[in-house]
């Protein structure tokens, strides 16, 4: 199922590169199907284009931890709870406290 997704987002995201939701799409994908290595490229291009994107920059952040790579995530998740704040979302604000908690 996750393949399949994968494909429909890949082909989706090929025929619209320019397309910022389907790139997202793509990346998502990828970390359902714990892809994770896949999903940053993407990521990270979403995060470099549109730095004020706090869900891209969380989802960058997990993958990175998830890969073992956590003082690597630790700025972009620091950017993102700042996003958090200044964008009014305290869901996502607590849940990066306790993502930064972790080491």
């Amino acid at each position: 199922m996750s393949n399949d997704r994968i494909a429909k987002a890949r082909e989706l995201w090929q025929r619209f590169p320019d397309n910022d939701l389907s790139r997202f799409n793509l990346a998502q994908a990828y970390c359902d199907a714990n892809e994770f290595a896949n999903a940053i490229e993407h990521l990270r291009a979403l995060c470099d284009k549109k730095p004020d994107w706090m869900v891209v920059h969380i989802q960058l952040g997990k993958s990175l931890i998830a890969l073992g790579r956590s003082p690597e995530a630790k700025p972009i998740l620091e950017h993102a709870l700042k996003l958090a704040i200044a964008q009014h979302h305290d869901g996502p604000r607590e849940e990066l406290e306790e993502l930064l908690k972790t080491p």
